[in-house]
């Protein structure tokens, strides 16, 4: 994906441009994709379904690189199309408002929505790494603005946000105005509010019951130094630690290992405490958040939407000083991060503990409370609406 963009950059700045000269849009018709036109998930998903069952004045369509997706989508009575369907293209030509999770190539290679009103809800708001241009000093800071100027792949008119804190992180990152960030909650943690029964989330998954399930879901990271990829270390080191053994065993806990999408090893165990999903086994890594009793985590976002929920999380870092001498964490992980276990004697000990100390700290710097115990879904719906300018009846 990376090599296709630098390759395409030049001829597909000039096509958005151009297209941004392009009458013949309308407000009225909502553009749907995510996760590089691959998924139907995430943000995307939650706001498409809000805004179709509770909107019906807004054409909502969904656009997908997969035929599978667009099966599925349509199975659910949605209205989709493949991006190089004619219907796809067309409707990319025709609408105003383009929503987005990752990128404006979640809608093609070739996006053809220059001149729609591009709204980035992003696939994670908050949590603790430094993203683009955090990442970016000086000179190089410079250079990335001024190339960003042009065209950039994650491009918007308009961003979600959960927080001031994290609009004011989105202004630092996509270098955005404040004036262009909406302060709404993510769509996708309104699942939180409707609930479902954790057994339903795990049909056809676990063939046992147990007493607890702690859901551990690890950010993707490979230590570039060396090659290594350190969440398969740790997983293997989990899977003979007597200790952390005894613990699941003893106590009717199922350990749940969610791994980022981004994951490419597989991994198989016989530890009947122990169970590595992957994204078809899941309706949404929401359903698990929402099923866990507990989650464990290092330096992933999903911490954020958890806290919500006001449940026991426990930060697993035992790769912490290695993976702070390739990348870097804000400020929000020495607030937040209180107590955290760094080898697995600690982490069997926190989890132990349940204290959601953590989780309240997490609130307090990712939930403004203008939004707490609000639709998020019906707040980025409105929010659209008024910085659009979408004009309804």
């Amino acid at each position: 994906m990376l090599e296709w963009r630098k390759f395409s950059l030049p001829f597909v700045c000039v096509v958005f441009h151009l297209l941004r000269l392009h009458p013949f849009r309308t407000k009225r018709v909502w553009l749907f994709a995510c996760w590089i036109g691959k998924k139907y998930d995430d943000n995307s998903k939650f706001l498409f379904e809000h805004v179709c069952k509770n909107h019906p004045e807004i054409r909502c369509v969904w656009i997908t690189r997969n035929p599978e997706v667009c099966g599925h989508v349509k199975s659910l009575g949605y209205e989709c199309y493949t991006s190089t369907s004619l219907k796809g293209v067309f409707w990319m030509l025709r609408g105003g408002v383009a929503i987005m999770t990752n990128g404006i190539d979640d809608f093609s290679p070739i996006p053809l929505i220059g001149g729609a009103k591009i709204i980035a809800l992003w696939h994670g708001v908050g949590g603790f790494k430094k993203i683009y241009n955090e990442n970016y000093l000086g000179r190089s800071l410079v250079i990335k603005k001024l190339v960003d100027w042009f065209y950039s792949w994650v491009y918007r008119d308009f961003s979600l946000a959960t927080s001031e804190y994290t609009a004011q992180r989105t202004m630092e990152q996509f270098n955005v105005k404040r004036s262009s960030i909406m302060i709404t909650g993510q769509p996708r943690n309104d699942l939180f509010r409707i609930g479902m029964n954790p057994k339903e989330v795990f049909k056809g998954v676990l063939d046992k019951s147990f007493k607890k399930i702690v859901l551990y879901m690890p950010t993707y990271r490979v230590n570039p130094q060396n090659g290594q990829d350190v969440v398969r270390k740790i997983l293997e080191d989990l899977t003979v630690n007597e200790t952390f053994l005894n613990y699941l065993k003893q106590n009717g806990v199922l350990f749940l290992v969610k791994l980022h999408p981004l994951t490419k090893f597989k991994m198989d165990t016989a530890i009947l405490n122990l169970k590595i999903l992957g994204d078809k086994d899941v309706l949404s890594v929401q359903h698990l958040l929402m099923a866990a009793d507990c989650l464990v985590t290092d330096y992933s976002s999903c911490c954020v939407d958890y806290a919500l929920l006001k449940r026991p999380i426990v930060f697993f870092v035992p790769d912490e000083e290695k993976y702070l001498s390739y990348s870097s964490l804000n400020d929000a992980y020495s607030k937040v991060v209180q107590e955290k276990a760094q080898n697995v004697e600690e982490l069997v000990a926190l989890l132990l503990t349940g204290n959601i100390s953590q989780a309240n700290l997490l609130n307090e710097i990712f939930e403004d409370p203008s939004i707490a115990g609000t639709c998020y879904s019906e707040n980025t719906y409105q929010k659209i609406c008024e910085k659009c300018k979408v004009v309804i009846g």
